[in-house]
């Protein structure tokens, strides 16, 4: 917090961090890497809730939530190579790519409609922001684990 002395912490790849950003007492930090492997961090802020939140946690296949906060939930998605999972996401969230792999995603398939599809190769650190979305389906069609952290903002 801006005007409070540094504290000196340590954290391990994957892990998740939540804290609260208040505009009169603003969160900053200084990042350093002690050792001589890559080091990534992604951060993002949430400036107001969303306007559809949901009020249960997630339950589905291949996730495990892993943080739980008032704002915030995150949960965490791993898929082994040829792995599939049909889920919905009944909320705005934040993916970010933890391990990295060639994913397949089919929207509205599910149902036995006319859906769409498309293949991406993810990246670690890919990070994007997602709308609520219903019966997709999420398929790892590389050769390796798949792991990604799907953030839900309340």
């Amino acid at each position: 917090v801006k005007g409070a002395d540094p504290a000196c912490d340590c954290m391990d790849f994957g892990e998740v961090r939540y804290g609260t950003h208040k505009s009169d007492k603003p969160l900053v930090h200084k990042i350093t890497n002690m050792n001589s492997t890559d080091m990534l961090c992604v951060d993002a802020e949430v400036i107001k809730s969303p306007p559809v939140t949901s009020p249960f946690p997630l339950v589905a296949e291949k996730h495990e939530l892993v943080k739980t906060r008032d704002r915030c939930r995150v949960y965490k998605l791993v898929l082994e190579a040829g792995e599939s999972v049909s889920v919905s996401y009944p909320f705005f969230y934040l993916t970010v790519v933890l391990k990295a792999s060639k994913v397949k995603t089919d929207v509205g398939k599910s149902e036995g409609g006319i859906g769409i599809s498309w293949e991406q190769n993810m990246a670690v650190a890919d990070t994007e922001w997602h709308n609520p979305t219903i019966g997709i389906t999420i398929t790892n069609v590389g050769d390796s684990t798949y792991e990604q952290f799907i953030a839900e903002w309340r």
